[in-house]
């Protein structure tokens, strides 16, 4: 196999693992704040793109030109998702609050599917019928899509971004603090109930972010939204719930064995890639590998 070949095959990984990670890094939150599995965190993943791609369908804009807007439109919805579902259903279900919990955000994955697939039906969520005038990028003899290396910027910056918003701000002073200890955080003044709501906020977010840069390097379809929760909370596992670095490199790490699997055994293998390593990461080491760092 040619050096271009395994380039090709590392980009891809590499982005698909760095953006994972984006979407396991806001499960990680949203679990560790809140104490709840979010089932549909992987759909905000899918409603990010069909977002992105029916504004750009209708305004005749890029999808690079969307993308400012998906944020602060997926951060309000994650919101608005844990103040009238999540904490409803918790505050009439005081008792097994993660069941009810995994429940109610199962039944609103499914909803959110069924509304997909209707409005959409089988039709891959993708930009290649959306015209992006970039011509490839040529880095030391390897040619590079625009929109991958555009991606792959994109994801960094993001990446770097959230780090910083987390370690550096007071918001994510107070994150941490309520992942650490909810109990003490909430001893100390930290408002728990509205870390929860922000968490929920942050969370879909990267997901609806991640999603558009998805739908940029791959086809999606309106049933992968529990798949991405799947991956997601794998990565979680493997990389050490509330730790950043773990959801990155847990990130790369599944991304990489996809499409490395992809590429010599097939498409369809590769997505049970991440169930594997889940089962052997619980065997081995069930605290994760940077499980404990924050």
């Amino acid at each position: 196999m040619s050096l271009e070949t395994h380039f090709t095959i590392i980009l891809g990984g590499v982005l698909l693992g760095g953006l994972y990670g984006l979407v396991a890094l806001g499960l990680t939150m949203v679990f560790g704040v809140s104490r709840i599995l979010n089932v549909a965190h992987g759909d905000f993943v899918i409603l990010g793109s069909i977002f992105a791609l029916v504004a750009s369908i209708f305004s005749g804009l890029s999808p690079f030109l969307i993308l400012p807007v998906v944020p602060p439109v997926f951060f309000a919805l994650g919101v608005l998702f844990e103040r009238t579902m999540v904490r409803k259903v918790i505050m009439r279900n005081t008792q097994n609050i993660l069941a009810v919990a995994i429940l109610a955000t199962l039944s609103f994955s499914m909803i959110v599917e069924d509304l997909s697939f209707y409005g959409l039906g089988q039709a891959s969520l993708n930009y290649v019928n959306i015209q992006i005038f970039l011509q490839p990028i040529n880095i030391m003899g390897f040619i590079i899509p625009t929109t991958r290396f555009i991606s792959l910027i994109a994801m960094i910056a993001l990446a770097l971004a959230s780090r910083f918003i987390i370690q550096s701000t007071g918001f994510g002073r107070r994150l941490r603090a309520t992942m650490q200890d909810r109990e003490l955080a909430e001893i100390v003044g930290v408002n728990v109930s509205r870390m929860s709501s922000l968490s929920f906020g942050f969370g879909a977010a990267l997901a609806g972010i991640s999603g558009v840069f998805l739908a940029m390097i791959t086809s999606l379809t309106p049933f992968q939204g529990l798949q991405f929760t799947v991956t997601a909370l794998t990565i979680v596992i493997l990389g050490g719930l509330g730790s950043f670095v773990g959801a990155i490199v847990g990130g790369l790490v599944i991304g990489l064995a996809e499409a490395y699997t992809a590429f010599f055994v097939g498409t369809n293998w590769a997505r049970i890639v991440a169930v594997i390593v889940m089962i052997v990461v619980l065997v081995v080491r069930p605290s994760g590998i940077f499980g404990g760092r924050r």
